[in-house]
């Protein structure tokens, strides 16, 4: 799927639940060495605690809070480009699209993992696509598929992109949901209806999008951030 919001993995025993405490650096218990402070430390398991705090809250559709996470995590390790993605995600989702722009082409000139920058590309598209720039975003979707091939890019993404990009007509982008019968294909449904809709308010056909936006949120995916930003896109239409 084109994003499900994995928590990555950190060793510090603190949960995405529960913040990370500050904790007092190696040897004596509750001793510091003169000069050393926590994120001296602990800044790379820190950094993973927020992240995985922010994505957490993300989960919980809570895009705001998920956003102090994600700055914590980049005030602790600013090379962190999955909190630079994710923080991408949060601010689209706050529709603050110039921001949202920012963090993403941040987090890929930092250096996302392949797969991941697939998906923040799709998500890039939205963002310029809502600051009246679609052309121009799948002019460059088109550019990073066309150089992007090792390792080769999952089928489902290029179809994604394909579709944004005008390459796929609607109904036959469509017509490949009714034959999936894998796990996940509430999730895929999801991603599904929410770039439909993405793409139809990108044409200027809002009562489109609405009924894409709703159909979305309709599945059973609230893990999959897909879902998540078209409950935040619709309620953004309603208002």
């Amino acid at each position: 799927m084109e994003d499900g919001l994995t928590l990555i993995p950190d060793s510090s025993g603190d949960t995405p639940t529960r913040p990370p405490q500050l904790r007092p650096g190696a040897g004596t218990p509750g001793h510091r060495p003169q000069g050393e402070t926590d994120t001296d430390v602990f800044g790379p398991s820190l950094s993973a605690a927020f992240l995985n705090c922010g994505i957490d809250r993300m989960q919980r559709g809570e895009a705001a809070a998920s956003i102090s996470d994600f700055d914590e995590a980049i005030r602790i390790d600013p090379t962190l480009a999955r909190a630079w993605c994710l923080r991408g995600y949060a601010r689209a989702m706050e529709r603050d699209w110039q921001q949202a722009a920012s963090d993403l082409l941040r987090s890929m000139e930092i250096g996302l993992t392949p797969q991941h920058e697939d998906s923040a590309r799709l998500r890039l598209w939205v963002v310029q696509a809502r600051l009246g720039d679609a052309a121009g975003a799948s002019r460059s979707l088109r550019e990073w598929f066309a150089r992007r091939n090792t390792p080769t890019p999952a089928p489902w993404i290029l179809r994604i992109a394909n579709y944004l990009t005008g390459a796929l007509p609607e109904h036959v982008f469509l017509d490949a949901l009714r034959s999936q019968t894998t796990a996940g294909v509430e999730g895929r449904t999801c991603e599904a209806w929410y770039f439909v809709g993405e793409k139809r308010l990108s044409m200027g056909d809002t009562e489109g999008a609405r009924g894409a936006f709703q159909k979305a949120v309709s599945c059973r995916a609230q893990g999959v951030s897909a879902w998540i930003s078209a409950r935040t896109a619709l309620a953004g239409l309603q208002s």
